[in-house]
């Protein structure tokens, strides 16, 4: 329900998702940056599955946590620097054929740079 007691929309969004597969694990390349932020005296890292658990301290992409959970491990930041992935960059959009006007807006482009094959087999993949 929305504010004024009407029904909301469903809308249905594709979603692409950056990553890597290691060890037949996926790794979101948003979690892996997520964790690079929790240090040995950060708030534990908890959001990894059983398995990527598993594959982080295996790899020393994590280190456990005093507590509970994970922290960055001492291999971390130079697999996230190995990763050929490039942030977003503007682009203008283009008008709808037939349509033109000068009010373009700024879209949004995702590009991979020089990719090659990553350490330990990982492989650089995405769904959708």
């Amino acid at each position: 329900m929305v504010s004024s007691g009407e029904a909301g929309k469903l809308e249905k969004r594709m979603v692409v998702e950056y990553g890597i597969t290691l060890d037949g694990v996926w790794l979101p390349l948003a979690m892996l940056r997520r964790l690079r932020t929790h240090g040995p005296w950060d708030a534990p890292f908890t959001e990894a599955t059983a398995d990527q658990e598993r594959v982080l301290l295996i790899h020393a992409l994590a280190d456990r946590h005093n507590q509970v959970g994970l922290h960055r491990g001492t291999g971390l930041t130079g697999f996230l620097d190995a990763i050929p992935y490039e942030p977003t960059v503007p682009f203008e959009k283009l008008p709808a054929e037939g349509k033109h006007h000068d009010k373009r807006g700024k879209g949004r482009l995702i590009t991979l740079r020089n990719w090659q094959p990553l350490l330990h087999s990982a492989t650089l993949a995405s769904s959708g």
